[in-house]
């Protein structure tokens, strides 16, 4: 017996989509991890971005920011006297290294005293010979108060004399004095150094302070917490501690005694 043309035929299974579905689920896990690793790098670009601003503007600092009140710092001068007159004050490369405070307390030292005057005849002004200039700047916690201050020396229009100033970071002056006839360098040591003071022995120094030195002599600036200001002691040579146990020794020495006895005639 014939079988029907109708007689259904046995179907295909169909497909499974386990596979499509399973390349989804690979795709929105690859998208997921792309965007956390997205997030990951603008996270990090911009937290990196930041310190790194931060860095620069505590390396920088002192040469592009100024206090919103800086123009009321007795002891400086303003930003646009400080940008007028800081290249007719410091006119040398060696000097670009000073922190912005300090040139803006030099600059208004240089204005009140009518340094970029033609008309006075006392001019001061820094050395403009560049192996000498690293030898005019010295800075220390001079006095003692915990911050950082600067020493340095002025030429007189003489070439023949100078003058020290010491000065804060806020510009006002803490210390000067003219140095008639000398043209000396100076450098700072620090605190406990083995210095002369009061007479010829070592001892310990009781504040960071300032060589002065000339060819001839040496001498250092110690702060005087009493008097409140600087004292100044001359440094012993190797010459002169020589002389002086010479004459130590001579002094020692029995005097001899002249004979005054009678000799007799027999």
């Amino acid at each position: 017996m014939e079988q029907s043309d109708h007689t259904s035929q046995p179907t295909q299974p169909a497909l499974e989509n386990k596979p499509v579905k399973r390349n989804k689920a690979k795709t929105i896990i690859w998208v997921i991890i792309g965007v956390i690793v997205l997030a990951c790098i603008l996270a990090f670009t911009y937290f990196y971005g930041g310190y790194k601003a931060r860095q620069d503007y505590n390396a920088n600092g002192d040469d592009v920011a100024y206090p919103a009140d800086s123009v009321f710092v007795d002891g400086w001068a303003s930003p646009e006297d400080y940008a007028n007159w800081k290249d007719a004050t410091f006119t040398i490369p060696q000097y670009d290294d000073i922190p912005t405070p300090f040139k803006r307390g030099i600059v208004k030292i240089f204005m009140d005293n009518g340094y970029f005057s033609k008309d006075n005849s006392d001019l001061y002004f820094f050395t403009k010979i560049k192996d000498r200039a690293y030898r005019v700047i010295a800075y220390g916690n001079f006095t003692g108060q915990g911050e950082r201050e600067m020493a340095f020396l002025l030429e007189n229009s003489d070439y023949q004399s100078s003058a020290i100033f010491i000065i804060p970071q806020k510009g006002n002056i803490l210390y000067w004095k003219k140095l008639p006839g000398e043209l000396p360098t100076i450098k700072s040591f620090k605190k406990g150094a083995l210095i002369y003071m009061d007479k010829m022995e070592l001892v310990p120094a009781p504040n960071d302070g300032i060589i002065k030195q000339t060819k001839n002599s040496k001498y250092v600036l110690i702060y005087n917490h009493q008097t409140k200001t600087f004292d100044e002691y001359y440094q012993y040579t190797n010459d002169d501690i020589k002389s002086a146990q010479e004459e130590q020794e001579m002094d020692d020495e029995p005097e001899e005694v002249a004979d005054t006895t009678v000799v007799e005639g027999g």
